[in-house]
């Protein structure tokens, strides 16, 4: 992260000094739908209050029913603007991959993105991130791009507290910085958005990226059909979601374990080579959305400025 100013750094303390305030919201941040739908729900109840008591509750059970709904789609901005996909119209698509990187699976990866010549995201985990430095340095040397998916990979990390998403996303940019590079996509765990995310996104400047394409293969757990279901579902403008850690068959270590890492290698391959038959040109992520993305630091103090602190908890 580039060096941050007086008020980014307020904002920072002012969340981390309040860690039990789940509703807690800094000065400045615009208002999301959310927030704007629950002061017109309000509204709306205490005009019909008198008239219609019953009715008064509607727009409150809409409210609630939205809030409860949003954390299921991924692309919805309800909470906070969220980035998806790209427009249609080209010919082009993006593929990301989450979770990494993975001693096992990044460097076969790597071989088939410069294979086919794809440009790629890797949404990394701070924590494998801080333990896999050479596969970091890896991903960058081959031209990808990085972004934030937190620190620890929690399933359950969107019920914490916005101080600790806000250390979760800021460790995993510590660990980025020291490869000189800034990350400004962050992507929560499991994809899924909650309204705590939109104070840490406000103070640590990221913004969301979520997917519109997706295999649904349970973080390399169901790869039978993979390239199946990318490829029957893949649009013009769609955001791929794909995972990057070894099949969690290769635990096993059994004479099965390479064959469910070549079973993976044959379906990216076989997702490859579909898009290139389809015509589907791929893309980095911030060419599709039309957007800045992951950039080096303009100096050596902006590096430092984010580096300096406690370093993150041994992995």
């Amino acid at each position: 992260m580039e060096q941050a100013g007086p008020s980014r750094h307020g904002r920072l303390g002012c969340v981390q000094g309040k860690r039990r305030n789940l509703f807690l919201r800094s000065r400045g941040r615009p208002l999301s739908w959310a927030e704007k739908s629950g002061l017109l729900a309000l509204a709306l109840a205490g005009l019909l209050f008198f008239p219609a008591p019953l009715c008064a509750a509607i727009p409150l059970a809409l409210f609630v029913a939205a809030c409860c709904l949003a954390p299921m789609f991924p692309g919805w901005g309800f909470f906070y603007p969220v980035i998806s996909r790209g427009p249609r119209k080209n010919r082009q698509i993006s593929l990301s991959f989450d979770d990494g990187p993975d001693p096992v699976s990044t460097p076969l990866l790597l071989a088939l993105l410069r294979k086919y010549e794809y440009p790629a995201t890797f949404f990394v985990a701070g924590r494998r991130a801080r333990r896999y430095p050479e596969l970091i340095a890896a991903i960058l040397k081959d031209g990808h791009e990085l972004g934030n998916h937190s620190y620890s990979h929690e399933n359950c990390i969107m019920f914490r507290s916005p101080a600790r998403l806000v250390r979760e996303i800021a460790l995993t940019q510590r660990v980025l910085a020291r490869h000189g590079v800034k990350a400004v996509f962050f992507r929560p765990p499991v994809g899924v958005n909650v309204p705590a995310y939109a104070e840490a996104l406000h103070v640590t400047g990221l913004t969301v990226v979520n997917f519109s394409c997706r295999a649904r293969d349970m973080g390399n757990r169901r790869l039978q059909g993979l390239a199946r279901r990318i490829v029957t579902r893949i649009r013009p403008g769609d955001l791929v979601l794909l995972h990057d850690v070894a099949p969690q068959i290769t635990l096993k270590c059994s004479s099965g374990d390479r064959a469910a890492l070549d079973l993976w290698s044959a379906e990216l391959e076989h997702i490859f080579a579909a898009l290139k038959q389809r015509r589907l040109k791929v893309v980095p992520l911030t060419e599709l959305c039309q957007c800045s993305g992951m950039r080096p630091f303009a100096d050596a103090r902006a590096k430092a400025s984010v580096i300096q602190g406690s370093d993150p908890p041994s992995a």
